[in-house]
């Protein structure tokens, strides 16, 4: 009997362990979503390339994949339809006006002990991350001359404890973030005259 008991409460604090992530809000807000600088009347064409990578602890960058990498994809090419200042908006290689090639890094830091140390107490010790994303992207005419680079960065803070369960419906969401970014990037952009 004490087997069963011992294994209910193992499982039920497996369940019940959660995380909570939210922004650090380092990035300034953009004041106006479109943006306003005068747009064109013939409005370009773009081909965005998305490509994320990951890293942890500074260490080298891999290539992200699954899920999380095609929903930021997502997030980029939806954020420059939204901006009302193209004609179309391109993720397969087509000829087009304005090539912007956009890189994000995501760069976890953690302590490898805490997390162990969380893991083996089943989250009753909690712990902490940090995952700084970056958005590099650089800008080129249909002829591949570089007309500029733009680099935004955004932190997200993450505890690990076992009540956190609660707080699951209240995540921030990494698409969010990179739509945050992406929208940062192009009013940057229209500012510099880059697009």
């Amino acid at each position: 009997m004490s087997g069963f008991i011992k294994h209910v409460l193992v499982l039920g604090a497996m369940l019940l362990s959660g995380c909570v992530s939210y922004s650090q809000h380092e990035l300034a807000p953009v004041k106006t979503w479109p943006p306003v600088a005068q747009v064109a009347e013939h409005k370009p064409t773009v081909f965005v390339r998305t490509t994320a990578l990951n890293q942890v602890n500074g260490g080298p960058a891999n290539t992200a994949a699954g899920a999380p990498a095609a929903a930021w994809e997502v997030a980029v090419a939806d954020t420059y339809r939204q901006s009302g200042r193209f004609a179309r908006v391109s993720t397969d290689k087509v000829e087009s006006d304005l090539y912007a090639e956009a890189t994000l890094y995501n760069n976890e830091q953690f302590s490898m002990a805490s997390a162990i140390i969380t893991g083996a107490t089943f989250f009753v010790i909690p712990s902490t991350a940090k995952n700084t994303f970056t958005l590099e992207t650089v800008f080129k005419d249909k002829d591949g001359k570089e007309l500029g680079r733009i680099r935004k960065s955004e932190s997200v803070r993450t505890w690990m404890h076992l009540l956190l369960i609660v707080t699951i419906p209240f995540q921030a969401d990494t698409r969010d973030l990179v739509g945050e970014l992406t929208r940062s990037t192009l009013d940057e952009a229209v500012q510099r005259k880059l697009l």
